[in-house]
Formats: C-alpha cells, structure tokens, sequence
C-alpha cells in the first residue's frame, strides 16, 4: 500500500485542458497583455502622426505693463507708462506686435506632415506582427508546460504502479524465503526494489508539483492551487507531418512567421525615415496664425491708462526652408537613417536564417522523437510480456524469483521511455507547427494538418511505398495468429477475446487497411506521372495529390488510435496476465 504523498495536497484543485489553458493564457498571461498595449500606443502615435497638418486653437488673455525709459525708433528716449489687454482667441499681445500665441495656429515641416503617417503605420504594423510573435512564444510555452505537466502525471501513476507490482514481487519472493524454495538474500533484494520504487514516487511527486507551479505563473494563477491535467492519459497529436519537404516547409514558414513580417515592415519604416530626410531640405515648414479677440491699453501720454477696447483680428502665414548646419547637418541625418535601413535589412535576414534553423531542426527532432516513440512501444511490449510471464512462474513455483526483479525493472524503464517519448514527440510537433508560423490550435488534431502535397516532397522518397508493403505480409499474419495465441493463453477454450484486445484489433485492422489504401494510391499517382509517352493534366495531378494528402491523415490517425488502444491495454490494471501474454503478436502496422 502507498503510502500518503509528502507533498501537502493543496486546498483547491483546477482541472484542465490544453485548449482551456491555451484560451486562458491568452487573456490572462501579462506578457501578453504588454504586448498588445504596444500595439494601443504606436496606434495613438499614429492618430498623432496624422493630425500635423490640423490646427491648434488656443484662448486667453494677456496683460501688459511698462513704467519708464523707452527707445523710439529714432533713437529718442521718452520715459512713458503704459498699460494694454488682451483678452479673446489666443494671447500675448503686446504694443503693435502681432499675437505670439494665434488663436489658430498650425505650424508643421511639410516633410513630416507627408512622411511621419507613413513611417507611423508601418510602425503599426511592427508592433503588430512584434505581438503575434510574443503571442506564438507564450502559448507554446503553455503548450509545453502543460504536456511537462501530463507527462509528470503520468509518470507519477506509472511509478505507483511499479511500485504495486514490487510489492507483490517482495510478497511472492518472502513467501520463498519463508518455504526454503528461495533465498533469503532474494527476499532482502525485492523488498529494497520496492523501497527504491517508493523514493522514485516521491521524486515523480515533486515533478508534478512543480509543473503545475509552472504551468500556474505561466497562466497568471495562484501558485499554490494544484492544476491538474483533465485527461491525464497520454495522447500523441499529429500536427504537422514531419515527412513533408523541408524545403516547402520553410518557404511556408518564411511566408507565414510573423517575426519576417515584422522585419519586413521595419525596413519600410527605416526607408521611410530615409526619404523623409532626404526630403527635409527642399520642403518648408509652415506656419499660419489667426486670431480674434479684445483689446484695449493706454498711457500716461494717451490717457486712460486702460481703456479704448475694441475688436482685433491677426492673420500671418509664412513659409521657410531650412539648411542645417551648411547642409552637412542634413548629409549627416540622411546618412543616419540610410544606415539605420541597412540594419532593418541585416536584422530580417538574421530572423529568416533563425526561422530555417527552426523548422529544419524542429522538422529533424520530430522525426527522431516519432521514431523513438516507435521503438518505445516496442519495448514496452517486450517487457510486459516478459514481465507477466515471469510472474506467473514464480506464482505457479516453477522457477527462482530472482529473473522477475530484473525483468520489473525492465519494465519500469520502458514505461518511462514511453512517457518520455510521448512528451518529447508532442513538444516537438507544436514547436514544428508554432516554427510554420501558427500559435498552438485550439483544436488539437490527431492528423496532420499540412501534409506533403507537392509533387517534389512525394518524389523525395519514392521507395516508401516499396517499404511499406514489404513489411505488410508478416504483420498480416500476426494479426492473423491472434486467436490462436489468446486460446493458447487460456488453456485451449474457444472464448472470445477481451475487451481491450478486441480494440486492438479493431485499431491494428483499419490501421493495415489505411496503409494498403496509401500505398495503393501513391503507387497509381507515380504510375501516372513516369507513364511513357503520356503527361496527366493538371487537374489529374491536384486530384491524385488530393486522394494522397487524405489518405495519409487517415493512415496517421488509424495509427494514433492504435497506439492509444495499446497503451490503455498496458496501463490497464485490471487486465489479466494471460491477456498481456500475446501481446507480443501484435505490432503496429507502419513505422
């Protein structure tokens, strides 16, 4: 019996899906929400960039008043005390001076007027390519994180298992020790497994619990609730088939990654920057004021001090160009903003190479974790096949106990390549769909959603077909031997089998069928494209393209559920040990 986990369970348990943490990320992660108020101010700058031309109005009242000595135009010194009001549409009236402060003022470099709502926009779209990029990031790290976390249940319910089974292991193997059938030495070596096997139950508990800490901060929870996974069983998704060109998969990511359009608009804002300053020389700025307003003044000369009000109205207009420093102020500025375009251009080539990396490799490991998820299958088969058998040999008192630990461990080890492989497949196809350019769906497929659909990425491995149907005829007849081995297993009665095999089989039959029909097709499509003497037509090709595309989807996820009948048949506890026994008959039909 388990015994209680050291961890504290928390007061409040939260349930959830990837599609649900996906939605709440995207309302809730602060990176996000920083990203998208980015997109609110340069959306202002813009509103700001296109109002230059419009006019500012300004009203108020100014007072003006000098006692003493005053220089005439002459050149006389008169000594005089004067007084005057302004009070109306703009301010700062004073003597015969024009307003200083128009009532309407507009006062803008043509340049900037033109330019600055372009380079404006496109900053816009900086920002806004900039934030579906930070969208992209975050959401994959939730994605991760959360296959961390199912991964960690997983493995979890995996280690209590094992530990279940080196009980009754060190049960079995006591039981020898007590008869003088096996050794004591024996009986001390099982008991110490299982009580390795508790430590690793604790190590897998840590390992949940700080991927649900790190799945909570990343969805912006409270760390100390638990976050649970709400379908813990391992599901293997299908994204992207990794079997697709690489080639063709770049030139989608190049079209489709918002970091590349992102450095594409910033070269447009940098070449815009770059006219705007080659310009500035030859466009004026402008200036126009009107006002209207009340005034009134006087003076010791001209009494009343302050009095004679009446209406006013200024209107000035002007237009001047600007020669910065000589011109070498100018050459300097264009010079600027010209080599600021050529970092825009060196920094999207920088991002186009980082984007090849990334689908190449993430195209690369996706194939590798596939295979390994492969080869995990196999050998969890083997082991708890050789497992089961062990067990039942030393229950029935037919040989030492001594083979069953190693074959346990074995066992053990498989499972956690299993899980491993399930977890690093699964990262790898949302890293390969996020790397095309696509945040993580929020419906998850379990076929691809791009396969190869040119002709290049079939032609890339003509002998596939070849492959495949070499190895169909022994598996045919494996699947065939079935019945004969599970009326072996059960001692030569003609039951039917369980309920778990029938899904088995049911899963390795439409996977068989899924393949042949794959095979079928792509071998009439090569057929039809290297027949001498005859060029299928366009629309030929697209259907038989087509027709290959879904049939592929459909041999892929024939043989997901394959893999999840298998594993609910391997994880299954109540399932029998003559049940397990023929499970080395069955293999998945394909790669």
């Amino acid at each position: 019996m388990i015994a209680q986990p050291t961890i504290p369970p928390s007061p409040s348990t939260l349930p959830i899906d990837l599609p649900s943490a996906l939605r709440l990320a995207e309302k809730a992660n602060p990176i996000l929400g920083e990203a998208r108020a980015r997109v609110g101010e340069a959306l202002g700058r813009q509103l700001q960039a296109r109002v230059l031309l419009l006019p500012t109005l300004n009203a108020g009242a100014s007072y003006d008043g000098h006692a003493g000595v005053l220089q005439q135009s002459d050149g006389r010194l008169i000594t005089v005390d004067r007084q005057s009001l302004y009070l109306g549409g703009g301010a700062s009236a004073v003597a015969s001076g024009t307003v200083s402060i128009p009532a309407v003022n507009i006062a803008a470099h043509l340049g900037d007027a033109i330019f600055e709502p372009l380079a404006a926009r496109q900053q816009v779209a900086v920002v806004e390519f900039d934030a579906s990029a930070t969208a992209n990031s975050v959401l994959l790290g939730v994605a991760v994180e959360y296959l961390e976390l199912q991964a960690a249940a997983n493995d979890l319910a995996a280690r209590r298992r094992t530990e279940t089974e080196a009980a009754e292991v060190a049960r079995i193997t006591a039981q020898y020790a007590r008869t003088g059938q096996g050794r004591q030495a024996d009986a001390d070596r099982a008991q110490t497994q299982r009580q390795l096997r508790l430590g690793e139950i604790r190590r897998a508990e840590e390992r949940v619990a700080v991927a649900s800490a790190r799945l909570a901060r990343r969805l912006h929870l409270d760390p100390s609730a638990t976050i649970e996974p709400a379908n813990p069983a391992p599901e293997v998704f299908a994204l992207i088939e990794p079997d697709a060109n690489t080639e063709e998969l770049i030139r989608v990511a190049l079209h489709r990654r918002p970091e590349v359009k992102a450095r594409s608009a910033g070269i447009a804002v940098a070449e815009t920057r770059a006219r705007q300053e080659r310009s500035r020389p030859f466009l004026p700025t402008l200036w126009l004021g009107y006002s209207g307003a009340a005034y009134g003044g006087g003076s010791n000369l001209t009494p009343p001090l302050l009095g004679s009000f009446a209406g006013r109205t200024d209107f000035d207009a002007f237009a001047y160009w600007s020669l910065l420093n000589f011109g070498a102020g100018n050459l300097a500025s264009i010079k600027r903003r010209d080599s600021q375009v050529g970092l825009a251009v060196a920094d999207r080539d920088r991002v186009i190479n980082l984007v090849r990396d990334e689908v190449a490799s993430s195209r690369a490991e996706a194939l590798a974790r596939r295979e390994k998820l492969r080869i995990a299958i196999e050998q969890l088969t083997i082991a708890q096949n050789g497992y089961q058998n062990d067990l039942e040999r030393i229950r029935q008192a037919a040989g030492p106990p001594l083979e069953v630990l190693n074959n346990l461990n074995l066992l053990r080890k498989a499972r956690e390549s299993l899980i491993d492989a399930v977890l690093g497949y699964n990262q790898a196809q949302f890293q390969l769909f996020v790397a095309m350019g696509s945040p993580p769906p929020l419906e998850l497929p379990t076929r691809p959603s791009l396969p190869a659909s040119s002709i290049d990425a079939l032609a890339a491995n003509p002998t596939r077909a070849e492959g495949r149907a070499s190895s169909s005829p022994p598996e045919k007849a494996g699947a065939a031997s079935r019945s004969d081995l599970n009326v072996a297993a059960a001692g030569g009665e003609t039951d039917s089998p369980p309920d778990g095999f029938e899904s088995l089989d049911r899963a390795k039959k439409a996977s068989a069928r899924a393949a042949d029909e794959y095979d079928r097709l792509q071998a009439e499509l090569f057929r039809s494209l290297g027949a001498a003497g005859k060029s299928p037509s366009r629309e030929e090709t697209a259907r038989g393209l087509a027709a290959l595309a879904e049939a592929h989807r459909a041999e892929l996820t024939a043989r997901v559920e394959y893999d999840k009948a298998l594993w609910r048949l391997m994880t299954d506890p109540n399932a029998k040990p003559t049940e397990r026994s023929s499970l080395g008959a069955s293999s998945p039909p394909g790669p």
